[in-house]
């Protein structure tokens, strides 16, 4: 991203929907490829988020795992999932943020927010139960996240082990 184009998606209702598992592949070769300043804005979660514009988080399944944890993990760290390397650390949100992002952000993105996205009443009940309170464990422990049910329209449809 060019820095001067993140206001632009605010004024122009844009919304930046981005996968940040990707982060923890690019990360190895983003900013050989792109250069220190084009790469400083790569992934640009936090600034996206103090210009105004709405994020819609996804997986990008099957380029990367169907599992939310890992993008989950690096939007909050931006580190690798081995912890010995950062990315541009001053764009990592925080654990609300990228839920909202997930939840609420991509129901947003579809037009759905009116009954998709988050836990009340007339809304569709779509969610998982996990193994874990990630909004509290360390956040390495988020990677190991396990979803023990997952529930669609009000009802259990799978159960995990």
């Amino acid at each position: 991203m060019d820095p001067k184009d993140i206001p632009r998606f605010a004024k122009l209702g844009v919304i930046a929907s981005m996968q940040p598992s990707h982060l923890l592949t690019d990360m190895n070769w983003a900013e050989a490829r792109l250069g220190p300043e084009r790469a400083k804005y790569s992934y640009a979660w936090k600034a996206f988020l103090d210009a105004g514009v709405h994020l819609a988080f996804g997986t990008d399944y099957p380029v990367e795992p169907v599992t939310p944890f890992r993008g989950l993990y690096a939007a909050v760290t931006r580190e690798n999932e081995a912890g010995t390397k950062k990315y541009y650390p001053e764009n990592r949100i925080t654990r609300g943020q990228a839920i909202y992002a997930y939840t609420q952000g991509s129901a947003y993105a579809e037009f759905a927010e009116t009954h998709k996205g988050k836990l009340e009443p007339g809304f569709d009940a779509d969610f998982i139960l996990v193994d874990r309170d990630i909004y509290k464990v360390d956040a390495k422990k988020i990677l190991t996240t396990a979803v023990r049910e997952t529930w669609v329209a009000g009802q259990v449809a799978a159960k995990g082990d």
